[in-house]
């Protein structure tokens, strides 16, 4: 989130140096156009980041929902192998996003990303 404050930052500085160069410099319309345009893509470069990030959040989510609630999650361990992650053989690390396996269960201490988790 820090990196998005920066880059949000930095346009609006570049946007600011823009409308200087746009409305009080006597350079040509085509390399004011330019600078525009540059300006543009960037806000929809962090408007696209920014929504990529909020699906994958809602995403995140819905996986956690369904696990709290008892439901099982068919996910992919990291050696590609499908593991079947309940909430009896596995507990949630809310600092990392992981499932990692509970003691005494067949799963004891494997590690499961929740973006290689599908939902039923």
């Amino acid at each position: 989130m820090a990196f998005f404050y920066f880059l949000l930052f930095l346009l609006v500085v570049f946007a600011i140096i823009g409308a200087v160069v746009y409305f009080f410099t006597s350079f040509t319309s085509r390399i004011k156009y330019f600078i525009l345009a540059g300006l543009f893509l960037g806000w929809l470069a962090i408007f696209l980041y920014t929504y990529w990030q909020d699906q994958k959040r809602i995403y995140r989510d819905k996986i956690y929902y369904e696990f709290i609630h008892g439901k099982e999650l068919m996910c992919k361990n990291p050696f590609g192998k499908e593991v079947r992650v309940k909430k009896q053989n596995f507990n949630f690390v809310s600092g990392t996003l992981v499932f990692m396996g509970k003691e005494g269960t067949p799963y004891e201490g494997l590690v499961v990303s929740i973006d290689r988790c599908k939902g039923e």
